[in-house]
């Protein structure tokens, strides 16, 4: 009876630090997409108890799904390649959005759970790809479908060769999805969150050089979210009280 007794009130142990009424978000995140990976920076301002406004911005690296990366058995040291790529593409995200809450943690050891979408400005960058086909001397080119078999190909060319040549194509961006707050600590946040992405762009993009171009790009999304809660008010009555404290010390 007592263990059964103790192991309940470990589960709903109440938090002894001091709740902040409004809980505005400053938070970081790491995400994996279905067709790449990212990262980003999310700022979330409450408007009411259940619904927060959202300014995201974020980075991403966008993948064909065929993509399959390769090293020459002749010549292992040079930087692996996926053959038959065109360009490497990376997306910037600029948006707006709305989180709402449908459960709050009620103590230490609950969880939060959210719905969110965010959309906006899809800024999509297209880097092209050089390849090394001869050593002695060292030639650096572009794939060509017409004359490079895998056989041409010796490695990869530096990660850096093509930023001279880069294409930017302006585009929009849809995500939403659902998420839940884990952190046992009130000031601090540690979010899990799932959902779906799809950018447009007015023109097709193209990665691989055999593939069909696309100005649509759908994917799937896991995020790791974590940062602080920021609560304005409460910052400038902890100064307000400063300054009087100071000048009554002088």
């Amino acid at each position: 009876m007592y263990s059964t007794f103790h192991s309940l009130h470990a589960q709903g142990d109440i938090s002894e630090e001091k709740k902040e009424f409004i809980r505005n978000e400053r938070t970081f995140h790491l995400m994996l997409n279905s067709n790449g990976w990212g990262g980003g920076f999310m700022y979330g301002k409450m408007k009411n108890i259940y619904r927060k406004q959202l300014w995201n911005v974020e980075f991403v690296s966008i993948k064909d799904p065929k993509e399959y990366r390769v090293s020459h058995p002749y010549y292992p040291d040079l930087r692996r390649f996926v053959f038959g790529k065109a360009n490497e593409m990376y997306n910037f995200r600029f948006g707006l959005g709305q989180q709402f809450n449908l459960f709050d943690k009620k103590d230490r050891g609950g969880i939060e759970v959210r719905l969110f979408y965010h959309t906006g400005l899809s800024v999509g960058v297209l880097k092209p790809l050089y390849y090394i086909t001869s050593e002695s001397p060292r030639v650096e080119e572009k794939f060509d479908p017409a004359i490079h078999s895998p056989y041409d190909i010796l490695g990869g060319a530096s990660f850096f060769k093509g930023f001279n040549e880069l294409n930017v194509t302006p585009g929009v961006y849809l995500k939403a999805g659902s998420g839940f707050e884990f952190s046992q600590r009130e000031k601090f946040l540690n979010v899990i969150e799932g959902g779906v992405g799809l950018d447009v762009f007015p023109k097709k993009m193209k990665i691989m050089a055999n593939d069909q171009e696309n100005f649509l790009f759908f994917s799937l999304f896991i995020v790791y979210r974590f940062g602080k809660i920021i609560n304005p008010r409460a910052k400038m009555v902890n100064n307000i009280g400063q300054t009087k404290s100071d000048k009554k010390s002088k």
